[in-house]
């Protein structure tokens, strides 16, 4: 029987595409990766350092925007106080922090320009001392912190604003995580005041407790005076951008000191001062949320 040109060729190309099949289902081809997305070279970017909005102060860092849960973490915290509850989820804007507290030289450009108060000269106050220029300015009241964060371009913290600059996101017990508090991570009270030195120690000094977007000192050294007025609990707070009660006694101050254990130094944990009071203990950092903010 004579079998056609054209029958002969078909036959073959089956035989290879069945061949070429079963030779490749052992190995499938991945599918392909979708695209990444594009990065937007205009986004902050967290952990890097920018520049103060009119060069005055030390460098920002960016804290995004999202939602962090404030207040005292039992489930790894067992100093939790009255007023730190309750464990709460809070909704924030996007916003700059201080890397740093508020030093000597950033606090005497504005009392040259006229627009700050000089604070305490007594013992353990940084200001008038020699050599301090690197060191927090303390011994100044809850309006001199107000003052020198207007004029840089910007404002004292929320307190919602300064927990989570302080412990990110995941609720630990101090900016660094939940192992126990020591001179390795803060200037605290631990073989004397001030890890032995009995004052203030120069910002920056203890690298290793940063906090997980990179601010350092948030835990010792010195208070942080924040925006908000003192409010026993959280049971009122608003659940996105709390700013606290408007009006009040006190003012509330976070972070621990030098002079302090480490249970203040938790944070969550709170303090409460009378705005014009000048403590050696008490400082200030400032944030920048934008014009709008």
């Amino acid at each position: 029987m004579k079998i056609s040109k054209e029958r002969i060729l078909g036959t073959l190309f089956f035989v290879l595409v069945l061949f070429s099949v079963r030779a490749d289902a052992g190995n499938p081809v991945p599918p392909k990766s979708p695209a990444s997305p594009a990065v937007n070279k205009n986004t902050p970017q967290i952990g890097k350092e920018y520049a103060s909005p009119g060069g005055k102060g030390g460098p920002m860092l960016y804290i995004p925007a999202g939602e962090f849960l404030m207040g005292c973490n039992a489930a790894v915290d067992n100093q939790c106080k009255s007023d730190e509850k309750p464990y709460h989820l809070v909704n924030l804007s996007a916003y700059y922090i201080d890397k740093y507290d508020v030093t000597v030289d950033d606090y005497a450009k504005c009392v040259k320009e006229k627009q700050c108060k000089i604070p305490d000269t007594f013992q353990y106050c940084n200001w008038g001392k020699p050599d301090r220029g690197k060191y927090p300015i303390n011994c100044a009241e809850w309006n001199h912190a107000q003052a020198y964060c207007q004029w840089a371009g910007k404002r004292l913290p929320t307190e919602a604003e300064w927990e989570k600059a302080a412990r990110g996101t995941d609720g630990r017990k101090y900016p660094w995580g939940n192992q126990a508090a020591s001179c390795e991570y803060a200037v605290m009270s631990a073989g004397g005041d001030g890890c032995s030195k009995d004052q203030t120690w120069p910002v920056g000094s203890k690298p290793s407790g940063a906090s997980p977007y990179g601010v350092i000192d948030m835990a010792g050294n010195v208070w942080n005076w924040v925006q908000d007025w003192y409010e026993k609990d959280y049971s009122k707070s608003l659940p996105q951008n709390p700013t606290g009660p408007s009006s009040g006694a006190s003012r509330v101050a976070r972070g621990g000191s030098w002079e302090l254990d480490p249970s203040y130094l938790r944070s969550s944990a709170r303090n409460v001062f009378n705005p014009g009071s000048r403590h050696p203990d008490s400082g200030f950092r400032c944030v920048y949320a934008g014009p709008n903010r």
